[in-house]
């Protein structure tokens, strides 16, 4: 019993600012916002791009290294800052007979640095053979591209995931944050140390 005692107050003394955060009667009401963002975004990845999650997560990986590089190619350039600049190099590099690094960067560093099924499979957590399976079918739906010598690559239809779907999505997340900083809670946790 005295054990259990000791125990249950070294628990509550435990209890770091984010514990008390997270315990606040608001954050339930910014859970309970952020859930259904969350089964919002889930849906509308199925229904809108007809797709499953798993393909939307190998998608977004590819993108996320185009993105690597373009912000490589960028970081004192300052060249893409806008929605519709990033729309036209999206274009450029799904156009693109090159590698998305000769497209952007230069040819020696080509080779290093194509995106592999390997690659994804480290990022996304998905067994090679799902991933390789995946990445077949968006090639043949032009949302990817392949090749052995560039890797993979966002295909010419990845503009629709572009063009529909992130607006949307941006859309609902400003709407949730503005709810969060309603409740007050957005302050809260971006002066926590979360």
């Amino acid at each position: 019993m005295k054990e259990q005692l000791t125990h249950q107050l070294k628990d509550k003394t435990k209890r770091t600012e984010t514990d008390k955060l997270l315990g606040k009667k608001p954050f339930v009401t910014v859970m309970y916002r952020w859930v259904l963002f969350i089964i919002n975004f889930y849906a509308r990845v199925r229904q809108q791009l007809k797709i499953d999650y798993d393909s939307f997560i190998i998608i977004q990986t590819t993108a996320s290294h185009a993105l690597y590089h373009l912000n490589k190619k960028n970081i004192n350039k300052k060249e893409v800052e806008s929605y519709e600049e990033l729309d036209a190099e999206w274009d450029k590099i799904a156009n693109s007979k090159s590698s998305i690094v000769e497209t952007l960067e230069n040819k020696e560093a080509a080779n290093l640095s194509k995106l592999t099924i390997s690659s994804i499979c480290l990022v996304a957590g998905l067994p090679k053979e799902t991933v390789r399976r995946k990445v077949n079918m968006l090639v043949k739906k032009g949302l990817l591209k392949s090749s052995q010598a560039k890797g993979i690559q966002i295909g010419t239809q990845y503009k629709k995931i572009f063009n529909e779907f992130v607006p949307v999505t941006a859309k609902d997340l400003v709407k949730m944050l503005k709810a969060w900083e309603k409740s007050g809670v957005l302050k809260k946790i971006i002066n926590s140390d979360l």
